[in-house]
C-alpha cells in the first residue's frame, strides 16, 4: 500500500491479479516504464510497480485454475472493516472473500457489490 493514506471512502491501491505475473511484468515495464520489487512474502512473492520510486500498486500471482480470469482489483479506504463488510451486506452486496489480515499492513475484505462488480475494502492497521 503507499504511503499516502487516503481519506475513508476513497480508492486507495490498486492491484493486477494474474495468472502470467512475469508477463505482466514485462508488458507494464516495457508499455510504461514501471520498476519491479519482488517482495518474498513466504507463501507467495508480492510484486511491486514503481514510477521514480512511488509505489503506485501491486501484483500477485493467482492459481492458473482461479474461477476468475486475471483482472485488476480496486480497493476502497475504509476506518472499520467489520462495520463496512456488515453494511455491505446489508445494502445487497455478497461478501466473495472474509476478512483477512495482511500482515502488520491492515485488513482486508472482497466483496461484490449489487451490480455484480467485485471490490475490496481496506483497513488499515
Amino acid at each position: 500500500m503507499s504511503n499516502n493514506t487516503p481519506n475513508t471512502g476513497e480508492f486507495c491501491w490498486n492491484e493486477l491479479k494474474t495468472t502470467d505475473p512475469n508477463k505482466a511484468k514485462a508488458f507494464y515495464s516495457e508499455l510504461f516504464g514501471w520498476q519491479v520489487n519482488e517482495m518474498n512474502m513466504g507463501e507467495m512473492t508480492y510484486t511491486m510497480f514503481l514510477q521514480n520510486d512511488k509505489e503506485l500498486c501491486g501484483m500477485v500471482e493467482m492459481p492458473k485454475d482461479a474461477s476468475m480470469p486475471p483482472h485488476w482489483m480496486s480497493y476502497i479506504m475504509v476506518d472499520d472493516i467489520n462495520t463496512m463488510a456488515e453494511k455491505a451486506e446489508q445494502l445487497g452486496a455478497k461478501i466473495i472473500s472474509p476478512i483477512q489480515q495482511v500482515g502488520e499492513m491492515g485488513k482486508l475484505v472482497l466483496l461484490e457489490d449489487p451490480t455484480g462488480a467485485s471490490i475490496s475494502l481496506w483497513e488499515k492497521l
